[in-house]
């Protein structure tokens, strides 16, 4: 037990621990030493307690009289009375010794060791209620049917290491659980007991028939078909994702946000900055006259029907085969529809508005002497494509290849003149390759003939074609809707994009030999 002086030193020493948390103007560095500094101010209180109760008795016998035992006496039963308060309290506040420990050793009253108890309390309270915040929010008994039913129809289905290399996980993450060995018929079923339906004595087509109307609450769809839904476009995306493509290495990707044209403005050029004059004024600048042309997007898209029939006949491996093939047609329609312009009049590219085809002599984008893959006649191809001048014919627009496009059999020619560190054509004497790595990409496709190649800028710098996705959805989407010409549900996959010339400058083109 501490004599009074023992503990008015011991105040003292925690007062000034207290006050060297806070900085001169009253503020604290951050919430940690906020609350350091007021356990001490609560440690301060629990030691006022205590001088104010030795003080009462010294006061009334004397400091070393003939009371002294019995002044002792009572303080050490001052203490075991807060020692045995601050442990009830913890004790009923349901918390661990180790608090009560702590709170005792700090020298806190039991006021001031109740009011910490509280403070404890409400920061449990929080925290189990933000635990119980996230449980409500994460899946329910519904989204859990769907996922493992979904991932039972990969694995059946033969889409498995399809979905994971999409989503980047391995195969064995896709685990079906209690589905694993379910038919379609089977998970019609589930669905249906897991929405409270009594499906004793039904047929076959008559549950198949339920599953995809009953919906687990009002105005929702059914589980059924919301499964179905999941897995095929899954798969959908999935196809659509993986299947290669080459448009996407020379045309730019831009958005609109509806079916409208939009404009398109190529701004000429503002040339260099203007001198001074003698009174040291800037002079304006106007802004040059600009190109305009337009891009839209329309719609396309396929009606994919899943029937009773399907599902009784259990034959989900062909719907989901048919699926990887729509997603697959969704990314070779935007393909096609960029080479069905690109070839167009023998490979000049679609008419534009002044009745000539993109690739002209007066558009100074076709190099008009046509040779076949050479160091000479590809520094040719860049000559022209460096060439090119703002819409106002008042700048260099300092354009450089990054791609060259060529036909299948092309490819090897066009890899060895991007990679070699001579001209092939002189290897007697070791001449450099002036134009070695000069693109980034070399592209081939079957969808050329011939021998003519283009060459094409950075589509993020000056895009040629440009291909316009609606709010920029650049994947396939897929909606139902209950079957009105099928006996189950219909499914639309659509895709809304266009594919536009939005400028001529970004490309180079040669017939090649």
């Amino acid at each position: 037990m501490l004599t009074l002086k023992q503990l008015r030193d011991k105040r003292a020493l925690t007062l000034r621990e207290a006050e060297g948390l806070r900085a001169a103007d009253g503020t604290f560095k951050d919430d940690q030493t906020r609350a350091a500094f007021d356990a001490k101010m609560a440690e301060i209180d629990g030691l006022d307690g205590q001088i104010r109760a030795a003080e009462s008795a010294e006061a009334t016998s004397g400091p070393g009289g003939a009371n002294a035992d019995q002044v002792r006496e009572q303080a050490t039963a001052q203490e075991r009375a807060r020692i045995t308060g601050i442990q009830d309290a913890v004790r009923l506040a349901g918390l661990d010794a180790p608090v009560a420990a702590d709170l005792v050793s700090r020298g806190l009253s039991l006021d001031a060791a109740r009011s910490a108890i509280f403070d404890k309390l409400a920061a449990r309270s929080q925290q189990d209620a933000t635990r119980h915040q996230t449980v409500e929010m994460g899946e329910d008994a519904r989204d859990k049917f769907v996922r493992g039913a979904a991932n039972w129809l990969f694995v059946r289905s033969g889409m498995a290491s399809l979905i994971a290399k999409h989503e980047g996980v391995t195969v064995d993450k896709l685990q079906p659980g209690e589905f694993r060995g379910l038919s379609l018929l089977d998970l019609a079923r589930e669905s249906l007991v897991r929405n409270g339906v009594n499906v004793r004595g039904l047929d076959k087509m008559a549950i198949a028939g339920m599953a995809f109307t009953r919906s687990s609450g009002y105005q929702t769809t059914s589980d059924f078909a919301t499964l179905l839904e999941n897995a095929m476009h899954k798969v959908l995306r999935a196809a659509y994702a993986t299947q290669n493509d080459t448009w996407s290495a020379f045309c730019g990707i831009g958005s609109v946000s509806d079916f409208r044209a939009h404009n398109w403005y190529r701004l000429g050029a503002l040339g260099s900055y203007d001198s001074l004059n003698e009174a040291g004024e800037f002079k304006n600048k106007t802004v040059p006259d600009a190109e305009k042309t337009t891009y839209q997007a329309t719609t396309k898209g396929n009606i994919v029907g899943i029937t009773r029939e399907i599902v009784v006949n259990d034959d989900i491996a062909a719907v989901m085969r048919f699926m990887d093939m729509l997603g697959r047609a969704g990314k070779l329609t935007i393909e096609k529809a960029v080479y069905a312009q690109l070839t167009a009049n023998a490979g000049l590219g679609p008419t534009q508005s002044d009745t000539n085809p993109l690739f002209h002599s007066g558009r100074a984008n076709i190099n008009t002497t046509a040779a076949a893959i050479t160091v000479a006649s590809i520094e040719a191809d860049r000559a022209v494509m460096r060439s090119q001048m703002d819409p106002n014919s008042q700048e260099y627009l300092d354009l450089q290849p990054a791609v060259l496009l060529v036909p299948v059999g092309k490819r090897g020619d066009a890899l060895t003149i991007n990679d070699a560190q001579f001209d092939p054509a002189d290897s007697k004497f070791q001449k450099p390759n002036t134009v070695r790595g000069l693109f980034r990409q070399v592209v081939d496709t079957p969808r050329l003939s011939g021998t003519r190649r283009y060459l094409f800028a950075d589509p993020s710098v000056n895009p040629v074609f440009l291909v316009s996705f609606l709010e920029g959805q650049q994947e396939p989407v897929l909606e139902t809707q209950d079957g009105w010409r099928y006996n189950g549900v219909e499914m639309k996959a659509r895709l809304d994009f266009g594919v536009d010339v939005v400028d001529y400058r970004g490309a180079v083109t040669n017939a090649g030999a």
